[in-house]
């Protein structure tokens, strides 16, 4: 029995307290998994995101999203090829990080330059 998987975002409205670090929308990335008659036989949710880390572009907060979809996807056992368009349809919100972005935020480069500095 062949299998269709689908994604989608879930928007969830963040409560009072959630709000003041979060802001008001959170969004989940859900993936399922569907028989041909369209039935879901499994689901499971990948990375969540908030609406405001979208916004002002959060490399951090990108990265965590990429980090536990890929976990999950990996737990799930989805085909290569179908967490492959899983990923080019969430990479339309959720934009990966560049190897520069990882980098600077996670300074590499400062710390690779302190490893090549010959001691005094």
């Amino acid at each position: 029995m062949d299998s269709e998987y689908r994604v989608r975002f879930v928007r969830e409205e963040n409560g009072p307290r959630r709000w003041v670090r979060h802001g008001a929308i959170t969004l989940h990335a859900v993936v399922e998994k569907r028989t041909p008659n369209g039935r879901v036989r499994e689901k499971t949710r990948l990375g969540s995101i908030d609406l405001e880390a979208l916004e002002y572009d959060l490399v951090k907060d990108r990265d965590e999203f990429w980090r536990v979809t890929d976990l999950y996807l990996g737990l799930f056992e989805i085909p290569t090829d179908a967490a492959d368009i899983v990923c080019q349809y969430l990479s339309q919100v959720v934009r990966p990080l560049t190897e520069s972005e990882a980098a600077s935020h996670y300074d590499c480069g400062g710390r690779l330059r302190e490893t090549m500095r010959p001691d005094a």
